[in-house]
């Protein structure tokens, strides 16, 4: 069982090392980050809860805590900006020992180190499910920053690396009678974020919308389009999908795309961009060294297009995740 107390005490040793911008971290009401001038202060929450997120016997303490700061450092990057603090508000029940709270630790430790930003402060609390809420804190400057709203018709619609890979590495996770693959249980258990695509795209003023895929392609492609009042065509045959994904696919259904659309949490990029940058996105490409496929187009009515090789359309049931939906 974890001592509250003792808990936090370790906590605040463990991250007491802060940069010169924290002016008061870890132990105190609130924590003080001094803001640079000419810079936006960017403010990004994401919870990871357990049966609805996670099932506490197929992931570990430090993947789980890991991919708490991931998910909130993916947000940070779809706006153009950099991440540099976060704080964590965890739940656990008398069940968790000293040992669960250290892989905790170690796995914050990993995200802080990986994506370069500092645990500044948090919360604990008792609770009947394992939650974790990481609220990330990041910079970008005004004139960089790409927000979901800005998306025009007869742009360009691309997405970075492969999608489908992690909702497919989370059915196999919890259908024990699959054969297991580790590449899509990664993808899975540790998502990437794309910080270093989506600031040179926002650097270099080459998109015009942005946002990373959490909750499914068709559900997200619709935040950027149809919740403005707009729509896109997408060409089902170029969702770029993994070398894994298209042999273990079938195992769980007949259509080869459902997942790829609609599965979420592959935290790739999806963004519009105008037509005539599509030269200077194929650089950014092999510059960074990192997949980028264009997908579709975005069209004036308000609709969700997907289009198989003749140009007719397709229909898809799911969308993607929807938090409250029955």
């Amino acid at each position: 069982m974890i001592d509250e107390l003792s808990a936090l005490s370790r906590i605040r040793e463990r991250f007491q090392k802060v940069s010169k911008s924290v002016s008061l971290g870890i132990g105190d009401d609130a924590a003080a980050v001094k803001i640079d001038p000419g810079k936006l202060l960017l403010a990004t929450t994401d919870s990871q809860i357990e049966d609805i997120h996670f099932i506490k016997k197929l992931i570990t303490a430090k993947e789980l805590a890991r991919k708490s700061v991931a998910v909130s450092v993916s947000d940070i990057g779809a706006m153009g900006g950099i991440p540099k603090f976060f704080l964590a508000t965890l739940g656990f029940s008398k069940n968790e020992d000293e040992r669960f709270l250290e892989d905790l630790m170690n796995g914050f430790q990993s995200g802080a180190d990986e994506f370069k930003i500092e645990l500044i402060g948090g919360n604990l609390s008792s609770s009947n499910k394992i939650f974790i809420e990481v609220a990330v804190l990041g910079e970008v400057e005004p004139e960089n920053i790409v927000k979901r709203t800005g998306a025009k018709p007869g742009d360009l619609v691309y997405l970075s690396g492969t999608v489908g890979d992690s909702a497919l590495g989370r059915k196999i996770l919890f259908n024990k009678k699959l054969e297991s693959d580790n590449y899509l249980i990664r993808r899975h258990t540790t998502p990437k974020p794309r910080l270093t695509l989506g600031r040179e795209l926002a650097k270099n003023r080459l998109v015009n919308s942005m946002i990373d895929i959490s909750d499914g392609l068709i559900l997200d492609l619709e935040r950027l389009t149809t919740q403005n009042g707009l729509g896109a065509k997408i060409y089902i045959d170029r969702i770029p999908i993994s070398s894994n994904y298209k042999k273990r696919i079938h195992d769980l259904s007949e259509n080869t795309y459902n997942l790829a659309l609609s599965g979420g949490e592959d935290y790739e990029l999806l963004f519009s961009s105008p037509k005539n940058k599509r030269k200077e996105i194929i650089n950014i490409s092999r510059k960074l060294k990192t997949k980028i496929t264009e997908i579709g187009q975005i069209a004036e009515t308000p609709l969700i297009q997907i289009l198989n090789k003749d140009g007719k359309e397709s229909k898809f049931a799911e969308r993607g995740f929807v938090h409250f939906s029955s």
